[in-house]
């Protein structure tokens, strides 16, 4: 028996954009972007401002704005990071401390590779509300179980 979830993207096949917020249909369409500060010495700082976006410029950081104020833009097809080796690529990041702020890579990580966790994600501050995370541990928020819960009764 199938288990009914209320949900619109396709888990692990649709995201969405963190520019324009409109859905990113399938990986091959998305861009995993980030960027570098330059410090004094022409030297590059860990990556920060990791976001999942739709490969058009529209959606994409402006890298000459972005270098005018010293930071320096990296980014990849989408598709590179999702899937088994996805993981492998992004967990590397952490491993080889090539991030400046672990979380913002975990959250990518997240979204991802967790089924349910981007759509539910948009509901979160919802079940914040309704209390649904009174009393949470560390992980509840982030399990696969808690995403289809809050789909089907936080999502109108």
């Amino acid at each position: 028996m199938n288990e009914y979830v209320n949900n619109s993207l396709e888990p692990l096949q649709q995201w969405y954009c963190d520019n324009c917020g409109e859905v990113i249909e399938k990986a091959e369409e998305g861009w995993l972007e980030w960027y570098r500060d330059i410090d004094k010495g022409n030297a590059f700082r860990k990556g920060k401002g990791f976001r999942i976006v739709h490969h058009n410029q529209r959606c994409m950081y402006n890298e000459k704005e972005l270098f005018k104020q010293n930071k320096l833009t990296a980014d990849m097809h989408l598709d590179h990071y999702v899937g088994p080796d996805g993981l492998v690529y992004l967990l590397s990041k952490i491993q080889y401390d090539q991030v400046e702020d672990n979380a913002e890579i975990v959250e990518i990580i997240r979204r991802l590779h967790v089924p349910y966790y981007e759509e539910a994600l948009k509901y979160h501050n919802i079940a914040e509300e309704k209390g649904y995370f009174d009393g949470e541990n560390e992980v509840t928020r982030y399990t696969t179980s808690t995403s289809k819960y809050i789909l089907n009764h936080y999502k109108k």
